[in-house]
């Protein structure tokens, strides 16, 4: 006899009747020990309203940082310490629906203090929700940490050493705590990085040319600590305080050279050396406070946020330079800028039978204050000649009120449409104390969202929306303090910059979560940017500011993602997308247009059973490219990583090797007043990176992070 396929009692008799057996009785001597499930999400999920990178199970999410994950996320783009969706720019980044108030350098180096182990998934929403702030051309990066799961405690203890052209390396740790209704999180971390930058630079001018070449050095300093507390009160009653904050110390030794060619003969005229230190130093504190509380039911929420936030810096530079005639210039770079932020938002969502629906509304009040000293003189007889001064206090006042709405809604089980609409009141205004000049702006925008998602049949999903956004200046962009870059070029902020607004249409189609196509068109008007003035008669280049352009965007990207064996997952994009630009400035031609593309792939291994032997092949290559009046020729980036999980898991090793052609040079050129002028940069790329990591306790939880109300503010202090 047989119970369950096992074999309990086994007897030879002959049956020719029934035949009563009595009780029988079974030895219990099969126990379920233990039953695992594992799941696997798919790389790519398309939801009606954005991208879904899920990166948990990639190399990259282990033994990295943030940074690491991005440049393989789905149409996004890290390059030169900028991020960017394919074929736009001005992109938010947010962490747990919380944008970081960022940008450049400063979130830059803060996401690379953030560690890629934390990371669940990537939203790449390129048509924001009204929820959202309209802040981002380019959209919204929205980066998922992974929550808490149950009662415990989790210490990790990490270390990682870089070796580009000099070696760099950051120690840090985490603590997570959580117990019934209290949770806590606490993290720091200390670097010290040491990179290079070069750039080759050419002017063609009308009777000479000018090389010139660039060198800097760079040591930086850095600490960050984040603190997170979140009590639960009850069922119905959240509340929350967090603080972060950095500090950052870099010293720059720069040095470069500067060779007047004459056309004609080929000789050198001149010859310029110049050397300088910068010293840079970043001081920023965020804090938050939140509460979530349920109503008329669990599904039913009032999500309100409080903030304060505050970046201070202070950049010094000091430049020499002497040429064959002996004759020296000095200057000196001083400027010193703080920015206070305090802001507030209230949300509500709302489930009913009819539609979800989410309304709210924002306030938010930034002051920077600009305190500016800049000299040059020439040294003459030892006597020093006074060629430029600037010395000037310069405040900026920017309020903004916002109020949305939102709706979602499924019909039936394959129709599903999402519309929304932000409105933003913005009043702002500049002063200079030495014009005695105050400039002032004041206007109202919308911001429509509409979406609309279709399943086919279970495997074909299409999605359409459109959505429109603003790009306001960043601070440093109104600041018109002056910055020699080196004693032939410097550059300045204008306060009178006005923001640029965009467009965005977008349709796509997913495949079973294994192909993806998206086509879209985004214009962009007002749009302001970086525009190069020359002085041919002294050889002088000023980089300013200015509204000068409208943009359109013409984009059709791929995206396949497919096992070719069970130990071998591929993933490929690839993108063609046409620009066209029309000017409206007399240093450029009225108007530009041309074709782009570019391609990755990344290809992640398992290489033993238990699958703690990982391993992961990148590659990318950018194909010549027309932005605006700038073209950029192709370049390229091969990079590979192996990553071992051993102790239980708890101790896990990674390198990687990125760059390793050495093949990720761009060389940039364009014409303006008549000036040919081309940049070849490097941004010390590659490099070998060597990480540790150990975790003791429960392996199993992870801290909360909050989404706070001084989103936009944040990502504009660059």
């Amino acid at each position: 006899l047989e119970y369950f396929g096992e074999a309990f009692t086994k007897k030879g008799m002959n049956i020719s009747n029934d035949v009563d057996l009595g009780t029988l009785k079974m030895e219990e001597i099969t126990e379920l020990q233990e039953i695992v499930i594992e799941s696997k999400k798919p790389l790519i999920q398309r939801k009606v309203d954005r991208l879904v990178f899920n990166v948990e199970n990639t190399v990259s999410a282990h033994g990295g940082d943030v940074i690491d994950v991005l440049k393989i996320t789905p149409g996004l783009k890290v390059q030169n310490d900028q991020i960017s969706m394919i074929g736009k720019n001005g992109v938010s980044v947010m962490i747990d629906d919380r944008l970081i108030q960022l940008s450049g350098n400063e979130l830059i180096n803060f996401l690379k203090a953030l560690k890629s182990d934390d990371i669940k998934d990537i939203e790449v929403i390129t048509t924001p929700p009204a929820r959202y702030e309209a802040e981002g051309n380019g959209g919204i990066i929205n980066i998922k940490l992974k929550k808490n799961k149950v009662d415990g405690w989790s210490n990790t203890v990490r270390t990682i050493y870089k070796q580009a052209t000099y070696p760099s390396f950051s120690i840090g740790n985490n603590l997570m705590y959580k117990k019934n209704k209290l949770n806590i999180l606490f993290d720091i971390g200390y670097r010290k990085d040491q990179d290079i930058y070069t750039n080759n630079i050419l002017y063609n001018f009308p009777l000479n040319y000018l090389q010139q070449s660039v060198f800097e050095k760079s040591n930086t300093n850095g600490v960050a600590g984040t603190i997170n507390i979140g009590y639960k009160v009850n069922e119905k009653l959240q509340l929350g305080l967090q603080y972060s904050g950095f500090s950052t110390d870099a010293n720059k030794e720069n040095s470069n050279i500067n060779n007047i060619i004459n056309y004609q003969n080929q000789n050198v005229n001149n010859t310029l050396l110049s050397d300088g230190i910068t010293n840079e130093k970043y001081n920023s504190n965020s804090l938050n406070f939140n509460a979530i509380k349920s109503i008329s039911n669990s599904d039913n929420k009032i999500m309100f946020d409080v903030d304060y936030f505050n970046l201070n810096t202070n950049r010094f530079n000091n430049l020499n330079s002497h040429d064959f005639k002996s004759e020296f210039t000095t200057v000196d770079n001083n400027n010193l800028r703080k920015i206070e932020n305090v802001s507030s938002k209230i949300d509500f969502d709302i489930l009913n039978k009819w539609a979800n629906l989410s309304f709210g509304a924002k306030i938010s009040f930034t002051e920077t204050n600009n305190d500016i000293d800049i000299s040059r003189y020439n040294i003459i007889n030892k006597k020093p000649k006074s060629v430029y001064n600037q010395l000037d206090y310069f405040t900026y006042n920017e309020n903004i009120q916002a109020i949305y709405f939102s709706a979602n809604r499924k019909f039936g089980t394959k129709l599903e449409g999402k519309i929304g609409l932000r409105t933003e009141f913005t009043q702002s205004k500049g002063y200079s104390e030495t014009e005695n000049k105050t400039n002032t702006n004041k206007y109202v925008e919308y911001f429509p969202s509409v979406y609309l998602s279709y399943l086919h049949d279970g495997e074909n999903t299409f999605t359409l929306s459109y959505g429109r956004r603003v790009n306001r200046p960043s601070y440093s962009n109104l600041n018109p303090a002056r910055w020699y870059l080196t004693l032939t070029s410097y550059e300045e902020g204008n306060p009178f910059l006005q923001p640029s607004f965009t467009s965005n249409f977008e349709l796509s189609h997913s495949y079973r979560n294994f192909l993806t196509t998206t086509v879209s068109f985004s214009k962009t008007k007002n749009g302001f940017g970086q525009l190069t003035i020359h002085d041919a008669k002294y050889n002088m280049q000023a980089f300013v500011r200015r509204n000068y352009y409208n943009y359109n965007l013409f984009l059709l990207s791929e995206y396949i993602n497919y096992n070719v064996f069970p130990w071998w997952t591929a993933s490929a994009e690839g993108s063609v997308y046409y620009t066209e630009t029309n000017t409206y400035t007399k240093y450029l031609e009225p108007k530009y247009s041309g074709w782009g593309g570019y391609f990755s792939t990344t290809n992640n291994f398992i290489f033993n059973e238990n699958k703690t032997i990982l391993g992961q092949l990148t590659y990318e290559y950018n194909f010549p490219t027309l932005f605006n009046e700038n073209k950029i020729e192709e370049y390229s980036s091969l990079g590979i990583g192996l990553k071992l999980l051993l102790n239980r898991k708890k101790l896990q090793i990674a390198i990687n090797a990125n760059n390793i052609l050495g093949t990720d040079r761009i060389k940039t050129s364009n014409t303006t007043q008549g000036v040919y002028q081309t940049f070849k940069q490097y941004y010390d790329t590659q490099y070998i990176r060597l990480s540790l990591s150990y975790k003791f306790g429960n392996k199993d939880i992870s801290g909360d992070k909050r989404r706070t109300s001084n989103e936009e503010e944040k990502s504009r202090t660059k």
